[in-house]
């Protein structure tokens, strides 16, 4: 049943297919106390012509005929390219390869106010900004226009995104064009992006510091993690990384299931076959199966969905280092490749919580792991070169007393 016959939140993901097809304009998103958007129609303008629940790609999914895709592992050769990503830098290669035949890509950036949004590039420098991962859904604004303008213009169009953005896209086009590809990312669901605006403030507040270049994810020393720039008010601008989610209040209520879409735990997208051409994601576990490959800087997995996606793959492999693989060991360790996240049993009330007693209290108590100041104290030792020395020397001195007994 549509969104706008049951009302129910998990009945639609925002992917705006049915707000850009209204022939008379009748469709706008509101967002909810949440900060998720959700359609409106305006029943004066409406004419009933029902296209909005024809298209809607979470009342009626269409997938590729393929359910027998080509996976790999993957990653870069070019290790200064792939440091720059989160996963193995794949989606950087591809990108490169449509602007090369002069053409777009489409995908998640976010700016300087820290707000995520879907924009066009069509350089190498701006490209830059599509990189690393985005965990709150972004705002696809009016992209999809914009890439059937494109398309029409006999331009290549490289869209990426989740895969109920994708399916949006196609929905929304209606037709298959041969210059437009597209890489549906695997999901383990959407943040709003008023949560992660209360998280931006709570950093602001922690430093009393304005928060600058953050990044949900970072493989500088292969640890990932949050980071992101403290600047004073003397402008002294200083480094903070988290090297595991669990000591972001954000990423670790994001990894548990405590604050995606509802949506996203009911997601028509998340199996096999899948929505893009590409389907790109970390290759988690990839050493158990091949233990000669270097993930230290991240390993992509990679999905040859299509024909147009086997094209694009057969021309930039040569620049990967990879191996083949199977569906069943890719997705042992990402089980969103073939199945929706679970709903932590905070999730019916957190955003309420959040509302009542504010981001900062909440991100004390539910949005922090069991021996947290343990974990912390840890990775501050981990971080800090003589005090890691110090903790091997020491342990090496208990263990040779342990053999002596």
């Amino acid at each position: 049943m549509s969104y706008f016959k049951t009302k129910d939140k998990k009945d639609c993901c925002a992917c705006s297919a049915c707000v850009h097809s209204c022939p008379v304009h009748a469709i706008k998103f509101e967002r909810d106390e949440e900060g998720f958007d959700y359609p409106i129609v305006n029943e004066d303008m409406c004419i009933k012509c029902g296209l909005c629940e024809r298209i809607c790609p979470v009342n009626h999914p269409q997938f590729c005929n393929n359910r027998t895709p080509e996976v790999f592992a993957s990653y870069l050769k070019d290790i200064d390219e792939r440091k720059k990503s989160t996963s193995g830098g794949i989606f950087y290669e591809i990108a490169m390869w449509v602007l090369d035949k002069g053409g777009f890509v489409y995908g998640a950036a976010m700016d300087d106010n820290h707000k995520v949004a879907h924009i066009e590039v069509d350089n190498y420098i701006d490209l830059q900004t599509l990189r690393g991962s985005k965990y709150v859904q972004s705002d696809l604004g009016s992209i999809f226009i914009r890439i059937k303008e494109r398309l029409k213009e006999g331009k290549w169009c490289y869209f990426t995104g989740t895969g109920c953005q994708v399916a949006g896209l196609y929905a929304f086009l209606k037709k298959k064009y041969e210059t437009l590809l597209t890489t549906d990312v695997v999901c383990h669901g959407v943040p709003s992006q008023w949560l992660f605006d209360q998280h931006i403030s709570y950093l602001e507040n922690k430093y009393n510091a304005r928060i600058e270049d953050y990044h949900f994810r970072n493989n500088e020393k292969g640890t990932g993690g949050e980071l992101f720039f403290v600047v004073n008010s003397r402008g002294n601008r200083r480094k903070i990384h988290n090297p595991t989610y669990n000591l972001s209040p954000y990423l670790y209520s994001f990894m548990y299931g405590m604050t995606c879409r509802w949506s996203c735990y009911d997601c028509k997208f998340a199996k096999i076959p899948r929505q893009g051409d590409i389907t790109l994601a970390d290759f988690w576990g990839a050493k158990d199966y091949f233990p000669e490959i270097d993930i230290s800087k991240g390993v992509s997995l990679c999905l040859v969905n299509s024909s147009v996606g086997k094209t694009v793959w057969d021309s930039i492999k040569n620049k990967c280092e990879y191996k083949a693989s199977n569906l069943q060991d890719a997705a042992k360790k990402n089980k969103n490749l073939v199945c929706s996240s679970e709903p932590h049993v905070n999730r019916c009330n957190i955003y309420e919580k959040i509302l009542r007693d504010g981001y900062s209290a909440v991100a004390k108590k539910e949005f922090r792991i069991e021996h947290y100041y343990k974990l912390k104290f840890f990775a501050y030792v981990n971080q800090t070169p003589f005090l890691a020395a110090l903790i091997k020397v020491l342990s090496d001195i208990k263990n040779r007393i342990i053999n002596l007994k």
